[in-house]
């Protein structure tokens, strides 16, 4: 075999391990995203919303953006804080009991060790209190490769459309009282009703 033989050889299997790797990747950001969603979906069949499992997905630094929540810079960073905003709205006692969502058309950028996934999301929620709702909103995630694999640093949530629906039929939890909680807020106050986007105006 020709020294340029070998080489054509070694170049070929390089740029297939190269793809190989990259397929690797896009699979296991689609499964990070994946648990996300089934973490937050609950409120039937005993299953509980919002369950903190999903922030297994995220980094210690991690910040979570939602458009509708959060002005820009200004959603919980870091591992205390997003714990204690995600806490408020936990499972059938929180004032968000209902929840089902995924991800549609999702394109994963790997560069190295980060990539950016970009998804459309649609979500069925209903809060205390207000119509259920059916939501369809852009997501973007930013991940790194970390030594337990690849987790989101920051997770964006564009608001885009929704509409009330008239009710929710299913295996549906019985709601217990609503606990009192108390909610994360920037700087210690609240910069918008967390409820707003989710009740029927």
């Amino acid at each position: 075999m020709s020294e340029s033989s070998v080489e054509g050889y070694e170049k070929r299997i390089a740029d297939l391990e190269a793809r190989l790797r990259e397929l690797e990747d896009v699979r296991e950001i689609n499964e990070v995203f994946r648990r996300w969603h089934h973490a937050c979906t609950g409120g039937f069949n005993g299953i509980q919303a919002g369950r903190m499992e999903a922030l297994e997905v995220l980094t210690d630094d991690a910040t979570i953006e939602i458009q509708a929540l959060h002005e820009s810079g200004k959603g919980p960073k870091g591992r205390e804080e997003y714990t204690k905003y995600w806490d408020f709205y936990f499972g059938d006692a929180g004032p968000l009991p209902y929840v089902f969502q995924t991800s549609l058309d999702q394109r994963i950028e790997v560069h190295g060790d980060t990539a950016v996934q970009y998804s459309n999301q649609l979500g069925i929620f209903q809060s205390r209190g207000a119509a259920p709702m059916l939501s369809l909103s852009r997501r973007v995630n930013y991940l790194r490769r970390t030594d337990g694999g690849w987790k989101i640093y920051k997770t964006t949530g564009d608001s885009a459309f929704a509409t009330t629906l008239a009710d929710l039929n299913g295996p549906l939890n019985p709601l217990p009282p609503e606990e009192q909680r108390v909610q994360w807020t920037y700087g210690g106050r609240a910069e918008v009703d967390p409820m707003a986007p989710l009740k029927n105006h």
